[in-house]
């Protein structure tokens, strides 16, 4: 006799945020993964649907089929989705801000006499890379002469941040050139004010952990923002809820599918 199929699914769910053309950006990269793109930590997957607009057509018949449904067509639903994660890599952060978050590696490598213009000798001048080396030292020149470190300036290696000394040589509008060595590092950049949704494709290994039976989930498609506030200095770790609709491709032959498989005996 046939068990019955009770389900509790356990899964690794992969997330791509979609790119410009056919690139698609793994949430976490990892070249160690299979896919290139380490599962995320989730603790819920919810599909909703929303009915679409009902169409009636009816008699207008003397008789008492006066009124009466003649012939109905429903238009078609919306599908959703909302996922709770209980990580939070740099491009779901991106979603935290409401803006669009861009990852890359950044080879370790050196520059040579880069311009800067001071803005304001009160505020601290960003440079164009981070984990600065202590050594060679960082030299700063104003008008070829060779600003001192500690009276003139201080740097913020980590950050990557010249920091004008007051009482110093720097002053608001000053020309500086810059020279330094940096180390390699990953760098994910969030600005924000973008869209307040994006795109990303959704990839499920699924497992019934009742019955064995394996699944294959794929959405190709859906536009997901940040639900609800996020305290960011909570005293519990956050946990992130996106929702959004599930959006049909044009190359695509369903919204999702969902394949479940069990090997033969």
């Amino acid at each position: 006799m046939a068990q019955p199929k009770v389900r509790k699914f356990a899964g690794d769910l992969r997330i791509w945020q979609h790119g410009t053309g056919p690139e698609r950006i793994p949430v976490i990269p990892e070249a160690a993964d299979a896919f290139g793109n380490q599962p995320i930590e989730q603790t819920s997957l919810v599909f909703s649907y929303e009915a679409g607009d009902t169409t009636n057509v009816t008699s207008k018949r003397r008789d008492d089929r006066y009124g009466q449904i003649m012939q109905s067509d429903s238009n078609p639903g919306t599908t959703g989705i909302s996922i709770t994660l209980l990580e939070v890599p740099p491009l779901i952060l991106a979603r935290m801000l409401y803006g669009s978050g861009q990852s890359g590696a950044v080879t370790a490598g050196a520059v040579t006499d880069v311009a800067y213009t001071v803005l304001s000798a009160d505020v601290p001048l960003q440079l164009a890379h981070r984990f600065l080396l202590a050594s060679p030292t960082p030299v700063v020149e104003k008008s070829g002469t060779p600003l001192i470190a500690g009276t003139d300036y201080t740097i913020d290696n980590r950050q990557g941040l010249l920091i004008p000394k007051a009482g110093g040589a720097i002053e608001s509008g000053d020309e500086l050139t810059i020279s330094y060595s940096y180390d390699g590092y990953v760098r994910t950049a969030i600005n924000g004010g973008a869209t307040p949704n994006e795109k990303f494709l959704i990839m499920g290994d699924v497992q019934d952990r009742i019955s064995g039976e394996n699944g294959l989930l794929r959405i190709p498609q859906v536009d997901l923002t940040v639900d609800g506030d996020v305290d960011w200095f909570s005293a519990e770790p956050i946990q992130v809820t996106l929702t959004g609709n599930v959006v049909f491709r044009s190359e695509e032959s369903a919204l999702y599918t969902f394949e479940v498989y069990e090997q033969a005996a």
